[in-house]
C-alpha cells in the first residue's frame, strides 16, 4: 500500500518527460544493488527515502474533522467555482471523504449554498427551489 501510494505521489510530482527515472524503478520490487559510493546509486536511495516518507504520509490515516471541513465561506470577491473548489479541497482535507462521491457531493451542495456570499446564495436558493 505504501509503495503503490508513494508511486502515485512520485508521478504527481515527477510528471512523465522530466528528466530521472520512472517512478519504478526509483522505487524497485528486488534489490537493486546500489552501492554507497556512487553518486548515482546515493542520489536513487534519497529518491527512495523520500518516495517512502510521501507514501507513508499519503496512507497514514487522517483524523477527521468536519468543523473544520466546512467552516470554509466564500470570499467577498471570489468566484463561484474557485470557492467550491476550495470547499471540495477542505472537505476531503479534514474530512476524509472523496468530494467526487455521491453522498459528499449531497454535502458540498448544502455547504456550497449555505456558506456562498448573500447574493450568490439567494440566486442558488431560486435555482434550487431551496426557498
Amino acid at each position: 500500500m505504501i509503495r503503490r501510494a508513494a508511486l502515485q505521489e512520485w508521478k504527481k510530482r515527477h510528471p512523465v518527460g522530466e528528466e530521472g527515472a520512472p517512478a519504478e524503478q526509483k522505487f524497485p520490487n528486488v534489490d537493486p544493488h546500489w552501492e554507497n559510493n556512487n553518486r548515482e546509486d546515493r542520489d536513487s536511495m534519497r529518491d527512495l527515502q523520500e518516495m517512502v516518507i510521501l507514501g507513508i504520509k499519503e496512507m497514514a490515516p487522517r483524523s477527521q474533522n468536519f468543523v473544520k471541513a466546512f467552516e470554509v465561506r466564500q470570499e467577498k470577491d471570489e468566484t463561484p467555482s474557485a470557492f467550491l473548489k476550495r470547499l471540495k479541497e477542505a472537505t476531503k482535507k479534514y474530512s476524509g471523504m472523496d468530494p467526487n462521491d455521491p453522498i459528499a457531493q449531497g454535502l458540498l451542495k448544502v455547504q456550497f449554498v449555505t456558506k456562498s456570499w448573500p447574493d450568490t446564495q439567494k440566486k442558488l436558493q431560486k435555482l434550487d427551489g431551496m426557498e
